[in-house]
């Protein structure tokens, strides 16, 4: 017979790439404009300040009706209509206002911003340039610029963007999460793992650095570290996918107890979460539990029909059960769903 190796599934890295909202209002210098204009226009901050967004672009629109240069009522019309759900509405302002002003930063990174919430990547990194080029110390630019170049999987490009943000704001711990997160795909662990933890320094309730964290030191075989991080993130947040981490990283230590009572938290939070019950069953296994190890594979497989791995994980409890002909078939459904080492256990059935 051949030896078996249960297969766990976890999650290496919970990606938490950051797009925030807004800028706040900007008041600019209303130096020469007419005054009934200046006036309707600090009417509409007012309103815009207390959410009357209704108010705020009927004021703004007096604005712009006595002066229609007003590139600052443009570019305050468009953070209202991009609180207000009309994103198309807001990038016409705001390129009205680039139009009257082509140095206004802020303006780029609005439309940036608004470019990038309907899925113009190509267009809001352009804008993210453009605002950089304009105010040089500007980090948020930079790192939102870093985040779409991780998600295009340009993860070099990325780390130079996270480095241009921290150079400028060396607090800026989304900045350290993020580069760390790209220096993992660069395979620079531990690069990778120095950034999650900086991160943590600075900001101690960033509960995703924590994981991060614990992942990246679980990927060094640092397990003790790893679930060291995976209870600090869990102090700031419980969280389904943190408990399954954390199981992963008891059950790599040998506490195959300590991993099925974490497998149980993850459920608990997120009741149809396969993973977390293959994972639990695979623990169960360790402590000789055959039913209860197939329980959870039935359970895990009752969610994803296609879970390679549990048809797998099955097959080897149903074979300490003495049931063969029910592993074999378990096998086979592994091979089907992708997994070749399936095909290694099937040559027991052969026999």
């Amino acid at each position: 017979m051949q030896i078996k190796s249960i297969s766990l599934s976890f999650l290496f890295i919970i990606p938490f790439l950051r797009v925030s909202a807004q800028d706040t209002v900007k008041v600019s210098t209303l130096a020469g404009l007419d005054n009934n204009a200046e006036k309707f226009y600090n009417s509409g901050l007012g309103k815009f300040a207390t959410k009357d967004f209704n108010g705020a672009i009927m004021d703004f629109n007096q604005a712009l009706t006595l002066n229609a240069n007003f590139d600052r009522a443009y570019f305050n019309r468009g953070l209202v209509k991009f609180e207000m759900k009309d994103v198309k509405g807001a990038i016409e302002d705001y390129t009205q206002a680039i139009t009257r002003n082509d140095t206004c930063s802020q303006c780029y990174f609005s439309r940036a911003q608004a470019k990038y919430s309907i899925g113009d990547k190509e267009g809001a990194s352009g804008d993210y340039t453009k605002d950089t080029e304009r105010n040089p110390l500007h980090a948020q630019a930079y790192y939102y610029r870093g985040g779409i170049k991780f998600e295009s999987k340009d993860y070099q490009g990325a780390v130079s963007d996270f480095d241009r943000a921290i150079q400028v704001k060396p607090d800026y711990a989304y900045a350290y999460n993020d580069r760390g997160s790209a220096k993992r795909q660069l395979e620079d662990y531990n690069g990778a793992a120095a950034d999650y933890q900086k991160a943590t320094e600075l900001k101690s309730d960033m509960a995703f650095a924590y994981s991060n964290l614990g992942s990246m030191l679980r990927k060094k075989e640092d397990v003790k570290g790893a679930i060291a991080a995976y209870d600090k993130a869990l102090k700031v947040k419980e969280s389904h996918l943190v408990y399954n981490n954390r199981g992963s990283a008891k059950y790599d230590d040998g506490d195959y107890q300590g991993a099925v009572d974490d497998f149980s938290k993850a459920v608990k939070i997120k009741g149809d979460y396969a993973i977390a019950y293959n994972n639990r069953g695979a623990a169960k296994f360790k402590l000789k539990d055959y039913q209860g190890a197939i329980s959870d594979y039935n359970k895990a497989i009752q969610l994803n029909a296609q879970y390679g791995f549990a048809f797998l994980n099955r097959g080897m409890a149903k074979e300490l059960i003495r049931d063969q002909t029910g592993a074999c078939a378990d096998w086979n459904q592994a091979v089907q769903y992708g997994i070749e080492q399936g095909k290694i256990y099937l040559q027991d059935c052969k026999k």
